[in-house]
C-alpha cells in the first residue's frame, strides 16, 4: 500500500466511524434491526480501514488523524442534521483539534 493513500484511508475510517455515531444519535428516535446493523457494519468497516492504515503508519499519527477528522465530520453533521449550535468555546475547541491534527500530519 502506498503511504500517499494513508490519509485517504484514515479519512475513510473517520467517515465510517462518524456514520456510526450519527446512526447512534438516531437510535433513540428510530431503533431497529436495520439501524443496529448499520452501526455494527460501519464500526467494523471503520476499524478495518484503521487497521490497514496502522500497518503503514505510526499509531499516534493515525489516531490523531482519525479523531481530528471525526471531530470535523461530527460537528458538520451536528449542525446540519440535528440543528445543534456551538458556543464560542466549543468552536474554539474544534479549531484547536483541527490545528493539532494539521500539526501532527505536517
Amino acid at each position: 500500500m502506498s503511504t500517499s493513500m494513508i490519509p485517504i484511508i484514515a479519512l475513510g475510517s473517520a467517515g465510517l466511524y462518524s456514520v456510526a455515531m450519527i446512526a447512534m444519535k438516531f437510535w433513540w428516535k428510530l431503533p431497529g434491526v436495520g439501524l443496529g446493523l448499520l452501526i455494527v457494519a460501519t464500526l467494523l468497516a471503520g476499524a478495518t480501514l484503521e487497521l490497514a492504515a496502522l500497518r503503514e503508519e505510526r499509531l499516534g499519527i493515525i489516531y490523531t488523524g482519525i479523531l481530528g477528522a471525526e471531530v470535523v465530520l461530527i460537528a458538520i453533521a451536528s449542525f446540519f442534521l440535528f440543528g445543534e449550535n456551538f458556543s464560542y468555546r466549543e468552536a474554539f475547541g474544534i479549531g484547536l483539534v483541527i490545528l493539532g491534527t494539521a500539526l501532527a500530519w505536517a
